[in-house]
């Protein structure tokens, strides 16, 4: 797996092993702290990896500061993947097989959000709130041909959704700046990183552009931002993490252990530990396990809605 030219000389930050979740394949995706510190996440075991097909069990783990694992909810047939984390502490987690589900943190209550904008979105990836409880979901759908993806958002109740910006290709991971003028934007399929310029509190989209290409296959996905501006996008299947500042240029990157061998490429998301500079990185893949990774990021990471 080398390192496109462009990339192959930053600076790599080193990344140590922080807790194995199994020794198996076993497939990783959304992340999040809770105010306890705990961090919940999402695990696809082999029936959901493997074609995705048939038989699928997909389960919500709960890690907590001790290190102990937990499973808060497991589900057949529904491909959870991204999740976030209410400030009421209440999980909100997209689905791939188009489920907008919501439960409390013990995973009792597990419910559909229902609201649609003329069946839209279709398959969900990834959801994030913004700083007045809004929930914003991407669709992760379409190809270059076809755009037919897109952000839609939910009112805070939930119970009325719009589109915030349509015509993208297969969005995935998602993240706003700090003051919320920006919101980042990964599409997997085109391994396009969008940039969207934000009206004032996040009224509307007042223009889009990508600012970053990807070289090789789709890997566009989590992203966590800090609050100097920099952004951090877990690129699945590549074993790694690319770190850009605040106009788009990447300026370092971190390797997964092992990814020469072809383990653990499934780099899929990256979360902060709120308050700190500790950045957390779900890695898995066919030989190695399914791991969480911790690097020291460039600043302390932007505080959530979570932890309003």
């Amino acid at each position: 797996m080398p390192l496109p030219p462009s990339e192959a000389l930053l600076p790599q930050i080193p990344a140590d092993p922080w807790l194995r979740i199994d020794a198996g394949d076993v497939f990783l995706k959304g992340m999040a702290f809770d105010r306890m510190d705990q961090l919940i996440l999402m695990a696809a075991y082999p029936g959901a990896v493997k074609g995705m097909a048939g038989r699928t069990e997909r389960s919500i783990l709960r890690v907590a500061p001790g290190k102990k694992i937990t499973t808060v909810i497991a589900q057949h047939g529904v491909r959870m993947g991204g999740l976030a984390i209410h400030k009421d502490g209440r999980i909100f987690i997209a689905c791939l097989t188009g489920e907008l589900l919501v439960m409390n943190p013990d995973g009792s209550d597990l419910r559909p959000i229902t609201a649609r904008w003329k069946g839209k979105p279709e398959r969900l990836s990834d959801v994030a709130f913004d700083s007045a409880g809004n929930l914003y979901a991407a669709d992760f759908t379409g190809h270059t041909g076809n755009p037919t993806g897109g952000i839609y958002r939910w009112s805070p109740d939930c119970r009325s959704v719009e589109p915030f910006i349509a015509n993208l290709t297969t969005p995935n991971g998602m993240a706003f700046t700090v003051d919320e003028k920006s919101l980042w934007v990964g599409c997997s399929l085109a391994n396009e990183i969008f940039h969207l310029t934000l009206q004032e509190h996040c009224q509307s989209v007042q223009k889009a552009a990508v600012w970053y290409r990807l070289t090789g296959h789709d890997g566009a996905d989590g992203i966590a931002v800090d609050l100097q501006g920099n952004m951090y996008l877990a690129v699945n299947d590549h074993g790694r993490v690319l770190i850009f500042n605040k106009q788009g240029i990447p300026i370092a990157g971190v390797l997964m252990p092992g990814r020469e061998r072809g383990e653990l490429l499934r780099t899929t998301n990256v979360v902060f530990k709120p308050g700190t500079d500790e950045v957390y990185v779900a890695a898995s893949g066919e030989t190695g396990g399914a791991w969480i990774y911790k690097f020291r990021g460039l600043a302390e990471g932007a505080p959530l809605f979570s932890h309003q």
